[in-house]
């Protein structure tokens, strides 16, 4: 299946520090751009490097120990000082399966998305009115009244709205057992009343959010109602899919068909689909299948990471048969340094003088090497610091394209930076950020992206951990 991705429009930039200052995006640029918009440009290259950075919305998740309404930021802290930078966490209903949430328990969530936001994590959150203990205890799981369940989904919508800056990924949850759309004790997955749940949800989720769902029969039966992919993307649908058994068997548990040729079919649409909506979950134990036949090699995880664009995955569950085995093979880091996307800075052009009060072209080149795009967006930063004050002014985007830069793709970004009257004179380094594209964590370094580059003090290239961003070694003298 061909899918045609929308184009996120950039908006106009600004400067994140002074007012007026206006820097212009234009996109991609043709192949040979970097000499013909700057003839007499000074280049410079980067080396990527292979370390596993921990970066914002991807990798290995801690699950929460408590519920998002009694998440601490104790926890949040020590996961993000332990590498972590997701936490997976359930908004547990099960009290209120026959109630409306009263404002105290929605205050307590916000008060939950609050200490997750201190503690420089995001979160992957999913409700649900049940949480067996065991893979074969769930038969008698208890969930609400579909009635309830649209009622309980439109009274979370604000406070997830509130708080989408820290919300990395949205699972569909509420029916069934744990919320993954089996084993309904109200009938929730039937056909009408999945279409009708699965419709609600994503109306409710925060603007620009996808919302992941458990089954990929499920998630093609409803895009084929949509029109197909292509269709429901343009209509501003955004889907995902999270598989909770993830080569687990053949079947994945029951996660697809028992038929081969339905399950290929299936396969692929899961594939083509990771690549405009988020992909994640974790391994199990595949206790309830016949014959389980694990997909536990390094080989398997490598390419099956590759394929379905794989973004975020459980550390600590099924350990023995899948994360244990890639330790062993030698891959752990590769899988751990290829989830989700991966960000390297290959070249900048540049001119090596400006005048103030005119405007500096630069050209940047950048590679996704890593198994997935972003899905949220973010900011393209310039710094500019002063070399002998210290000093600096930041420029960045409102909003940039950088969730077209999918996996294996290289782009080139032809920037026009404002040189502001009131810019001291002087030579000034050039740095490069990815900053969060919420005006909430904006400023927050531990929200930043880390390039995937190797430090290089011959050429003065090195990652700023106090600003956040990559400084490239270019020097540029500011003229009257």
């Amino acid at each position: 299946m061909q899918v045609s991705f929308p184009i996120f429009s950039s908006i106009r930039w600004k400067s994140l520090l002074s007012a007026g200052a206006i820097l212009c995006l234009t996109g991609p640029a043709p192949s040979g751009a970097a000499s013909e918009s700057l003839p007499d440009a000074t280049k410079i290259t980067f080396t990527a490097d292979d370390g596993a950075h921990p970066n914002p919305e991807r990798g290995f998740y801690r699950s929460a120990t408590v519920p998002l309404q009694e998440l601490g930021i104790e926890e949040a802290q020590a996961a993000f000082a332990q590498g972590y930078r997701l936490i997976y966490v359930r908004v547990d209903l099960s009290a209120y399966r026959d109630a409306p949430l009263p404002d105290s328990f929605l205050r307590k969530i916000g008060q939950g998305f609050a200490n997750a936001r201190r503690g420089g994590i995001k979160l992957i959150v999913r409700p649900i009115y049940n949480y067996p203990a065991g893979e074969t205890d769930y038969a008698k799981a208890q969930d609400a009244s579909f009635q309830r369940v649209l009622d309980h989904i439109a009274q979370l919508q604000g406070v997830f709205a509130e708080n989408e800056d820290v919300i990395a990924f949205l699972q569909a949850g509420y029916v069934g057992a744990w919320g993954e759309w089996h084993t309904s004790s109200n009938d929730l997955a039937s056909p009408a009343h999945r279409a009708a749940l699965m419709k609600a949800l994503l109306a409710a989720a925060p603007h620009g959010q996808a919302v992941q769902f458990r089954y990929p029969a499920y998630i093609t039966e409803f895009l084929a109602a949509e029109g197909g992919l292509g269709a429901a993307l343009a209509k501003g649908i955004r889907i995902g899919f999270h598989n909770d058994c993830f080569l687990a068997s053949d079947t994945d548990v029951g996660t697809y068909s028992e038929d081969p040729a339905e399950r290929e079919k299936a396969r692929r649409a899961m594939a083509d689909l990771g690549r405009a909506g988020p992909f994640g979950g974790e391994t199990c134990n595949p206790l309830a299948a016949e014959n389980p036949t694990p997909r536990s090699s390094c080989e398997a995880i490598v390419r099956e990471g590759a394929m379905f664009g794989l973004t975020y995955l459980n550390d600590g569950y099924y350990r023995p048969l899948f994360h244990d085995r890639w330790q062993a093979g030698g891959c752990l880091d590769t899988v751990r340094a290829s989830m989700g996307y991966r960000i390297s800075l290959t070249g900048l052009a540049f001119a090596r003088t400006a005048r103030r009060n005119s405007v500096m072209p630069l050209t940047l080149s950048l590679r996704n090497s890593g198994w997935a795009p972003l899905y949220a967006a973010k900011r393209l930063s310039i710094i500019l610091q002063n070399r002998k004050t210290g000093k600096t002014r930041e420029y960045g985007a409102p909003r940039g394209d950088v969730r077209t830069w999918l996996p294996g793709s290289s782009k080139e970004v032809a920037l026009q930076l404002p040189i502001e009257a009131d810019l001291p004179a002087g030579e000034y380094e050039i740095l490069l950020a990815l900053r969060d594209g919420s005006e909430r964590l904006a400023k927050d370094p531990r929200y930043s992206i880390r390039f995937a580059n190797a430090d290089d003090a011959a050429k003065g290239q090195q990652w700023q951990d106090r600003q956040a961003a990559w400084k490239t070694g270019a020097i540029v003298e500011i003229t009257e």
